[in-house]
């Protein structure tokens, strides 16, 4: 018995808080922000590091510090964090990257394709577009520690794309689509408003190259629509109904009464047609299916005399923004819609006859909206 009870005793002083040391050793670059001078011409590179301060079991307090580093290149700057407190930087192991416009306007790929061949980088982290006015985000990584903004822009990252805003696009993702002639690419912008970060729309890239048009909130919506994205989690907040949770909400005004509605599901569907020589005429046919709702009024079906007024009127609504949209794509000859490579995939003899990045900008895209209301009063 008194084997058994000095057994357990130590293991209790082998326990406790010696396994938690290496914990606050522990540093992790959580994320890479690339800046590029205009002046100097030089790349400028923030690390902003995060490691814990206090370490215990079920809580921990974690510090966040920034290291900037200038250089001619990305590798060089890399290179010169092997001498700086906050290093070494073996690679780019980070969470998130962090590109300004202005970095991402010089050949990016160029300057980062060597992430594809070097050990410890975390290549499928996402890839981030700072909007090039707020260059206060790097000043306050350089002057000042942060505590908890990187967990939040971390989180909030990773947010847009569970809940159907934008697409997160890795590292991987970004670097590789240069080789791929149909893979254009969407990236979502940041802006730094009071202190905190907030979703600015989205920078056009075409083959990895920034185009420099941006997509504004709405015409980023109308983008997931047109893609036929059902990944759409959020509510309106102050409703508790059945109609609202687990939907994206959408508000508007018909008859000079307010609405709201909530998408249950949402699909599309690309169709060419060709004439003769002619460049072909592309449909893109959404088909919503929604609960809709007075605001103001009790949370119940739609009288039916109004609900093809307002699926006509909500259609005719999201058609134009759409057009919008489709404008500001071909204008940027940014293939985000997939059209060439659904023409490849199933109208290749369509496909043969053209020169898809001369003739993209010029083929009549028309997008169909047909929105079906589910919550009518039965009479």
């Amino acid at each position: 018995m008194k084997r058994v009870v000095v057994s357990i005793m130590i293991l209790l002083l082998l326990t406790g808080c010696w396994d938690r040391l290496p914990l606050r050793n522990l540093k992790i670059v959580d994320i890479a922000a690339i800046n590029y001078d205009e002046k100097s011409r030089k790349v400028l590179l923030n690390f902003v590091v995060t490691k814990l301060s206090r370490a215990g079991q079920g809580s921990d307090v974690s510090l966040s510090e920034s290291t900037e580093i200038s250089d001619s290149n990305v590798v060089e700057a890399v290179g010169q964090g092997l001498y700086k407190e906050q290093g070494p930087f073996i690679g780019v192991n980070t969470r998130l990257f962090l590109l300004s416009e202005s970095f991402a306007a010089h050949q990016p790929v160029r300057e980062l394709a060597f992430l594809l061949d070097t050990p410890f980088t975390t290549i499928n982290s996402p890839v981030i577009i700072l909007d090039d006015q707020d260059s206060s985000f790097f000043k306050q990584f350089n002057s000042s520690t942060i505590t908890d903004k990187t967990k939040l822009l971390n989180d909030f990252v990773k947010s847009l794309e569970t809940y159907g805003i934008v697409p997160n696009v890795t590292m991987m993702d970004f670097l590789l689509s240069k080789e791929e002639p149909l893979n254009d690419l969407v990236l979502p912008v940041m802006k730094h408003v009071n202190s905190r970060m907030e979703f600015n729309g989205a920078l056009l890239f075409r083959q990895s190259e920034s185009t420099g048009i941006k997509l504004n909130n709405e015409q980023v919506q109308s983008l997931m629509f047109l893609v036929g994205n059902g990944n759409a989690m959020q509510k309106l907040k102050g409703f508790s109904s059945k109609f609202n949770y687990g939907r994206v909400a959408r508000t508007g005004h018909l008859d000079d009464k307010n609405y709201a509605f909530f998408i249950k599901q949402i699909s599309s569907k690309i169709i060419a047609r060709q004439q003769l020589s002619e460049l072909p005429d592309i449909k893109i046919k959404v088909s919503m299916n929604i609960y809709a709702t007075e605001l103001g009024e009790e949370l119940s079906g739609l009288k039916s005399e109004y609900v093809d007024k307002m699926e006509k009127a909500l259609s005719n609504h999201l058609n134009e923004i759409a057009t919008d949209t489709i404008k500001k794509i071909q204008e940027a000859n940014s293939d985000v819609l997939g059209i060439g490579k659904e023409l490849r995939a199933f109208h290749p003899a369509l496909w043969k006859t053209l020169e898809w990045r001369k003739d993209y900008p010029q083929v009549l895209i028309e997008p169909q909206f047909e929105v079906r209301i589910l919550n009518t009063e039965i009479e």
